[in-house]
């Protein structure tokens, strides 16, 4: 199976010393310096304490943006996710928000076919309280969250203009919405936001309640159509199958939905990206060259024994639909009824027996 050994990514996380997407081994952007703007000027800035990197034309234009989301695994990422942003966006402005300084995603090369290509850093709750940075987020026809550490993101974003900012785009708006991996990390109504190092399948299935599953936030971005679900990045490549049920089954034994029936996950592999349309439409964008898919769960019953210091016990746990990731996908899920659209969702029962998996859907390499 395609998995870091625990070993390896506990020797990561001690090296990283930082929180849990942040162990995702820095995950490469793009491109290098800032590229020069249509008006031949550099493209970086500095406003007040708010770095930023500007690429093409800096006035403004509104366009006939559309609703949908972008759910992106967390490896290197692929110019097709980007093409359905922008022809979401209708070649409007495209807008970047990360919490490090890098500017990898302002190459037009990449982004092909946007107005502009905007990379804000927002690394405190002054610059995302800003005036620069609420009104450079609702200008944007297409918004995309870069990876890095979604417990800062939580930190110095939610409750500040940045949030409110997405939610306009969201709900007033309508411009396509992406993440990778930690940007991913945040998309859904749960977020893991852990405050310590970030829980593995193994501590997870053996003690739901350990200590690294402390946090799962339900008060950050609130997205629609997104309701309800978890969502997870890095998926076979990190072995996080154990953890994403553990996940699920900690929301249903704590209350945090109304019944079993309503939680639901997403989970990504690396080299692909799920596209979902307003009216629920997913497909699956990725690699002929990667035998990497997106799965789609919800649970079948109430977890059987889901205690602290106690291992997971689900006699009759999870329904996953599995599609792997092609160039030119048809829509094969949808997302809102949580039914298959075509053949190329499978489905696989998966079980847990006292803190084992009964069905290892996971990809090799």
């Amino acid at each position: 199976m395609k998995r870091i050994s625990y070993a390896l990514l506990a020797i990561a996380l001690v090296f990283s010393a930082c929180t849990e997407e942040n162990s995702e081994l820095a995950k490469p952007d793009h491109a290098g310096g800032p590229k020069k703007d249509k008006d031949g000027d550099d493209g970086g800035g500095n406003d007040g304490n708010i770095t930023y990197y500007l690429t093409g034309n800096s006035e403004d234009i509104q366009t006939n943006s559309s609703l949908g989301y972008l759910l992106a695994g967390g490896a290197s990422d692929q110019k097709s996710w980007f093409d359905w942003m922008v022809n979401k966006s209708d070649g409007g402005d495209f807008v970047i928000i990360r919490t490090d300084d890098s500017n990898g995603y302002n190459d037009d090369t990449f982004i092909e076919g946007a107005n502009s290509i905007l990379t804000l850093v927002i690394n405190d709750q002054t610059s995302a309280n800003s005036d620069f940075v609420r009104d450079k987020i609702r200008g944007a026809e297409a918004l995309f969250i870069a990876g890095g550490d979604q417990t800062e993101y939580y930190d110095f974003w939610n409750d500040t203009e940045v949030e409110n900012s997405i939610h306009y785009l969201a709900n007033e708006k309508g411009v396509p919405i992406g993440g990778t991996s930690a940007g991913l990390a945040i998309l859904g109504e749960f977020a893991y936001i852990p405050q310590s190092s970030g829980v593995i399948s193994s501590e997870a299935l053996n003690d739901p309640y350990h200590p690294y599953m402390e946090t799962v936030k339900s008060d950050f971005i609130q997205l629609p159509g997104l309701g309800n679900i978890i969502t997870d990045s890095h998926f076979s490549e990190r072995d996080r199958l154990g953890r994403t049920i553990s996940f699920m089954a900690r929301l249903i034994s704590d209350g945090m939905v109304s019944g079993y029936q309503d939680i639901k996950g997403i989970a990504v592999d690396e080299f692909t990206a799920v596209a979902i349309e307003s009216n629920g439409d997913a497909k699956v964008l990725g690699d002929e060259n990667y035998e990497d898919y997106a799965f789609f769960f919800s649970a079948n019953s109430v977890p059987d024994q889901c205690e602290e210091g106690q291992a997971l016990h689900w006699v009759d746990a999870i329904t996953a639909f599995t599609v792997k990731g092609v160039s030119n996908p048809g829509n094969s899920f949808n997302i809102s009824s949580w039914t298959s659209l075509s053949s190329a969702a499978q489905l696989e029962q998966v079980n847990v027996n006292f803190g084992g998996i009964s069905n290892d859907i996971q990809q090799p390499d």
